[in-house]
C-alpha cells in the first residue's frame, strides 16, 4: 500500500508529565484509506487508547468519530489516573447525593401519596 506525501498529526500529551507526549500520525492512503500511526513511549497511560490501534486503517466516515473517542478516553484516562481526582465509585456517590438534596421535599407519607396521584 502507497502514502501519499502528506500527513495530518494530532499531539496528545499528559500536562502533570511533561515528558509523556503521543503523537498519532494519519497518512492518507491513495485507496482513500487513512492509516493511523502512534510514535510516543508506549508503556505509559496515553500508550494505548482504544478504539485506535496504532497500523489500523480507517476509512474518511469513520475516522472523525474513532479520532473523537480515543482523544476523550484519553482524556477520561489521564483526569482519573491523576492523584487529585476521586475514585469514580465516589463521583457518582456526590452526584447521586446532589440529585437527593435538589429534588428532596419534606412531606408526610400521606401528602405524598397525595400528590403522587394527584398527577
Amino acid at each position: 500500500v502507497e502514502l501519499i506525501p502528506s500527513r495530518f498529526s494530532v499531539l496528545l500529551f499528559d500536562s502533570s508529565d511533561s515528558s509523556n507526549i503521543q503523537l498519532i500520525f494519519i497518512h492518507p492512503l491513495k485507496t482513500g484509506l487513512f492509516r493511523i500511526c502512534f510514535l510516543g513511549n508506549a508503556s505509559t497511560k496515553l500508550g494505548l487508547v482504544v478504539p485506535l490501534v496504532n497500523g489500523m486503517v480507517t476509512s474518511r466516515r469513520s475516522l472523525g468519530f474513532l479520532l473523537t473517542e480515543m482523544v476523550s478516553n484519553c482524556s477520561h484516562r489521564c483526569r482519573s489516573e491523576s492523584d487529585s481526582a476521586p475514585p469514580p465509585h465516589v463521583r457518582r456517590k456526590h452526584l447521586i447525593n446532589d440529585i437527593i438534596l435538589s429534588y428532596k421535599s419534606c412531606c408526610s407519607e400521606p401528602a405524598f401519596y397525595s400528590a403522587l396521584f394527584q398527577s
